[in-house]
């Protein structure tokens, strides 16, 4: 996948509800799912150039490096953690899974809309 700069960008499913990013020399961790309505956002638009994701149900549209919420129905931030720049990719399941528990923080809050 090319990103809106000409530069490659990643987006893959490392555990059920926690998303890797990779685009524009950064990496983060985030939340599979859009607070809004829980759409897939591994089916979302990624924008290299502005570094934003869009939720493709609704269009809520974040800002990945902070995780603010841009554009689309009111529903809250995306929780987002940005990763050191030493930090390998995950590389099978296993790794995949001990990054879900590391991010644990990134899961939203049971009963959080």
């Amino acid at each position: 996948m090319t990103g809106d700069t000409g530069r490659p960008v990643s987006l893959r499913q490392i555990a059920p509800d926690l998303l890797l990013i990779e685009v524009a020399g950064k990496r983060m961790l985030t939340q599979a799912e859009c607070p809004h309505r829980r759409g897939r956002l591994r089916y979302g638009y990624l924008n290299g150039r502005t570094l934003r994701i869009t939720c493709p149900l609704h269009h809520s549209t974040f800002d990945l490096l902070t995780g603010r919420q841009v554009a689309g129905p009111p529903c809250g931030s995306l929780r987002v953690t940005l990763l050191p720049e030493d930090a390998a990719s995950p590389r099978s399941a296993a790794e995949a899974a001990e990054w879900a528990e590391w991010a644990e923080g990134l899961r939203p809050e049971a009963g959080a809309p």
